[in-house]
């Protein structure tokens, strides 16, 4: 969750004879030349900086540059290429997922390609786009949006705050505002392939990511090597028809959250929050929606804390029983028994800004991304007034994060319109089965929406894992045909569903 609402075949010799193509049979592009990365967060790893045109139509143009980053194959002598990582968002820089590669890929992968990750155009050290020129005066347009506006004064304050924001976004965004659709950052993906020597693409993309890749798949077909998509969108649905899509996301939160008190009650003394964890949340959640409340020893608390906080930990399984003992603590401070929540310290955390990863001058350029990637990717309706209704209907269905949901874009209301963005066709045949990997219980990224992705594209199939978190971790079964995959181009048969190695609430 954001902080104020401004917040995963072809047959195995074709697969060999993709592995095999020289570079010599990509089009002639300029090599990516790479030094020893200097800021304090990269050492030891390469980075490098890459022009790309500002427009994809008029490339003699301007241009725009994308960072990157590098791990070397472990085994040059084996080395296969070039494996591509997106962490998500929109707005997420990819640069910092070097630092993450034992966790992304197995020592076996990580021995035969490199490991690059980048920061889309726009995003992180990428040319940044930047609403405003410093952090004190986003935070004074920021601090007035209610992630869960309820009451008629919250809903104004958020609408006209919204609409400040995007009014400073189209002042101060410059030329690359027009030029930030997931359309762009596939072009651009295809040219880093190009500068990095590979004849055929090899990408990981995590949640947002999943559309990269399915796009890049649909422009760029006989040119997949290897595509692994985790934590996935419904391509058309977030392409083409938005609002369904936020409401779709709202369920899935909702999915999620029902599953982490099911099995909180389950462990039991294992999760702090068993024992009807259901009702207690729910009790919790219409307390706080009437209304902050003081909590001993911790101050006050809200919805928006409680909603932001929640959704945050769902994305994690590791964060689960920490979470369970945080919700115990705030139900007691509120309901009754305080003495456990003073003598922890342990209430409920504020949700920090949305501050990019590597503590550049002005923090929330991950936020300005992220709509200027949304907006242009996805209609939205255009009247601001009409955001309190589909609010209404979203927290009928969904209690917990509805409401969040449907005020979570409505900046995109008076967002210039953006003619350059692709939605479809999804069904282009690529050169090779593109792998789709999902949790059953993601919170972001329904494992409903992972089913139309497979349907959707023209050849793809999907590895199921029956566990919670937002994208895949924790599964040595999943990891296993990540190499499979990535290295032979092996794909799971048909139906096949991993396990996650860890429970949601070990006993202690």
């Amino acid at each position: 969750m954001r902080r104020l609402a401004v917040r995963a075949g072809v047959a195995l010799a074709l697969t060999a004879a993709a592995i095999a193509v020289p570079a010599a049979a990509t089009a002639a592009a300029p090599s990516i030349i790479w030094s020893a990365c200097t800021e304090t967060a990269l050492l030891g790893f390469d980075c490098a900086t890459y022009e790309v045109p500002l427009d994809h139509d008029k490339p003699g143009g301007p241009t725009t540059t994308i960072a990157l980053s590098r791990r070397p194959a472990d085994d040059p002598a084996r080395r296969i290429g070039t494996i591509f990582v997106n962490p998500g968002g929109p707005g997420g820089a990819g640069r910092g997922m070097v630092r993450s590669s034992a966790r992304i890929a197995s020592p076996q992968v990580l021995a035969r390609f490199d490991l690059v990750g980048f920061d889309p155009r726009g995003i992180g050290a990428s040319d940044p786009v930047q609403c405003y020129p410093t952090d004190d005066e986003a935070v004074a347009v920021l601090d007035r949006i209610t992630g869960v506006p309820i009451t008629r004064a919250q809903i104004r304050e958020t609408l006209a705050a919204n609409w400040e924001y995007t009014e400073a976004c189209k002042k101060n965004m410059g030329p690359l505002l027009a030029h930030m659709s997931t359309l762009n950052v596939a072009k651009d993906l295809d040219l880093l392939r190009k500068g990095a020597g590979d004849a055929r693409l090899t990408y990981i993309g995590y949640s947002y990511g999943t559309l990269i890749g399915a796009t890049y798949a649909n422009l760029y077909p006989g040119r997949v090597r290897a595509i692994i998509i985790d934590g996935n969108v419904d391509p058309d649905q977030r392409t083409n028809h938005r609002l369904a899509n936020k409401f779709g996301r709202a369920g899935g939160f909702e999915i999620a959250l029902a599953g982490f008190l099911a099995e909180c009650d389950k462990a039991g003394t294992a999760c702090a929050f068993s024992g009807d964890a259901r009702g207690k949340f729910d009790r919790l959640r219409d307390r706080l929606r009437q209304g902050p409340a003081e909590v001993p020893g911790e101050g006050t608390v809200t919805i928006d804390d409680l909603t932001g906080y929640i959704g945050q930990q769902l994305y994690n399984m590791g964060n689960f029983p920490v979470a369970a003992q945080t919700l115990q603590n705030a139900y007691d401070g509120i309901f009754g028994d305080a003495t456990a929540l003073r003598a922890t310290g342990a209430g409920l955390p504020k949700a920090p800004p949305a501050r990019g990863w590597l503590g550049d001058a002005y923090s929330f350029n991950g936020n300005d991304s992220f709509y200027a990637v949304n907006c242009a990717d996805a209609p939205l309706p255009r009247d601001p007034a009409l955001y309190p209704g589909f609010a209404a209907v979203f927290e009928r269905a969904y209690p917990t994060f509805g409401r969040a949901e449907a005020f979570s874009e409505v900046g995109c209301a008076n967002w210039p319109v953006i003619k350059e963005a692709y939605d479809g066709p999804w069904n282009r045949r690529t050169a090779q089965t593109i792998l789709v990997v999902n949790p059953t219980y993601d919170p972001a990224t329904r494992y409903d929406f992972a089913v139309r992705m497979t349907r959707q594209l023209g050849d793809a199939r999907l590895l199921t894992l029956d566990g919670f978190g937002h994208a895949s971790r924790y599964s040595a079964c999943v990891t296993s045909w990540y190499t499979r995959y990535l290295i032979n181009g092996e794909v799971p048969p048909a139906g096949t569903r991993c396990t996650q190695d860890i429970l949601p609430f070990p006993a202690v």
